[in-house]
């Protein structure tokens, strides 16, 4: 049987209402997702063009950082980083007291100490002390992380370890130990090059 439509006003109303859907349908499958598509674009277009603005803050801002960075790096040693004393002879006695007391304290014996010359190293002097000790590998172990703990910063360089005849075999042996200690203090103008004496004046009138 076939369907009758209705005619007139009716028909017009139902064609009508008929041709909406369509096109809503249409739109919500081709339109809807060019807008979002759009808008997802516009969003990613304002994000770079944020980041934009924070990278060109971020250079702007460079010199700044770097004349800041410059002027934090100063060639000013840390205080306690170096030997005390006006010359080479004052910082080796000082650095010889303070090998002495580590020693002590450490529990080795300090048979003998020997001031090496000192060396201009940049805007420092290096100051050797090379030191004879008598102690254990347990003593010797606790004298060496001393010292490098120390303040001023000290180093040790050229060690030597010999083993000492044990009389008792129960006990730790004993060791003959030498090693040179290095530390730095502040050049002073003291230790620049004399400058070359000036030549006797001629005698006034000559000959």
């Amino acid at each position: 049987m076939a369907l009758a439509l209705p005619e007139g006003s009716r028909g017009r109303a139902m064609a009508l209402g008929i041709s909406a859907i369509v096109l809503a349908a249409a739109w919500l499958a081709a339109g809807q997702p060019l807008l979002d598509a759009y808008a997802d674009r516009a969003d990613e277009l304002d994000r770079r063009a944020a980041l934009a603005a924070r990278m060109a803050d971020v250079a702007a801002s460079l010199p700044e950082l770097q004349r800041e960075a410059q002027a934090q790096s100063t060639d000013l040693t840390p205080a306690g980083a170096t030997l005390e004393g006006a010359s080479d002879a004052l910082a080796g006695a000082g650095l010889q007291g303070l090998v002495e007391t580590m020693s002590n304290g450490a529990g080795g014996h300090l048979t003998s100490t020997e001031a090496l010359p000192a060396e201009q190293v940049g805007a420092y002097r290096r100051v050797a002390l090379r030191v004879t000790v008598d102690a254990t590998w347990p003593v010797l172990v606790k004298l060496l992380q001393a010292i490098e703990r120390a303040t001023p910063r000290m180093f040790i360089d050229d060690l030597q370890i010999h083993a000492q005849p044990a009389a008792d075999k129960l006990r730790e042996p004993p060791l003959d130990i030498s090693f040179t200690v290095l530390a730095f203090r502040a050049a002073t103008s003291d230790n620049a090059p004399a400058a070359a004496p000036l030549p006797p004046a001629a005698p006034a009138g000559g000959p």
